[in-house]
């Protein structure tokens, strides 16, 4: 028998049928295995939240009426991001 996973409390799902391509797949599977035990509807979590991100970056700069960023300056703001920025601590200067 196999054991069920568990929800976290109120997060309710409804089942469904899609068609990816079996790149797509091949890709969303190892994803799965990787980082969520095998867990396909995990993966498909993580693509969902993303998306919700952009919709409401995409909602800021309607309300900003600013224009909509495409994805190059979109990866950049994320290597931006993602890159530690190192501070130095002041060098102290030794008693003489």
């Amino acid at each position: 028998m196999q054991q069920r996973m568990r929800r976290e409390h109120g997060i309710g799902s409804r089942k469904i049928s899609i068609s990816v391509s079996t790149d797509d797949l091949a890709i969303i599977s190892a994803r799965a295995k990787r980082l969520h035990r095998g867990n396909v509807s995990a993966v498909v979590h993580e693509m969902v939240a993303t998306l919700k991100r952009e919709e409401a970056a995409e909602e800021v700069l309607r309300m900003l009426e600013g224009e909509r960023i495409t994805d190059s300056e979109m990866q950049a703001i994320r290597r931006e991001l993602a890159t530690p920025k190192v501070i130095q601590a002041p060098r102290r200067r030794r008693a003489t």
